[in-house]
């Protein structure tokens, strides 16, 4: 059985470093740096100011930083997103708000650039 994440409540604001495994849910302000093994979400209300370094992360809200992802970075419709992201794989839902450049480490096929 997986444990249950970590919530940053709607009414928690936090200014510093977070770091460890486990995912992280965050429905208040984090600002600081955020490097975490797992899962982050960003929800709705959640509004992030940091770098972020994580295995996946999903933005339903507000995040202005940079984004390391070792798998996914998922940018819902009702995210507004300002940084840079870098991630192999990376979703932007139509309505969604980036402001940033992608990077994808995704090796391209032999001749393409001929």
């Amino acid at each position: 059985m997986a444990d249950a994440p970590c919530i940053i409540g709607k009414g928690i604001q936090i200014r510093g470093n977070l770091s460890g495994s486990g995912d992280l849910v965050i429905e208040g302000r984090v600002e600081g740096h955020i490097a975490l093994q797992d899962h982050v979400t960003v929800e709705e209300s959640g509004t992030v100011v940091a770098d972020i370094e994580s295995q996946d992360l999903t933005v339903n809200g507000k995040m202005s930083g940079n984004i390391e992802a070792v798998g996914l970075v998922s940018i819902s419709s009702s995210a507004t997103v300002r940084g840079d992201v870098r991630a192999p794989r990376v979703v932007i839902e139509d309505g969604a708000r980036f402001r940033g450049n992608i990077e994808m480490d995704v090796p391209l096929p032999p001749g393409l650039l001929k």
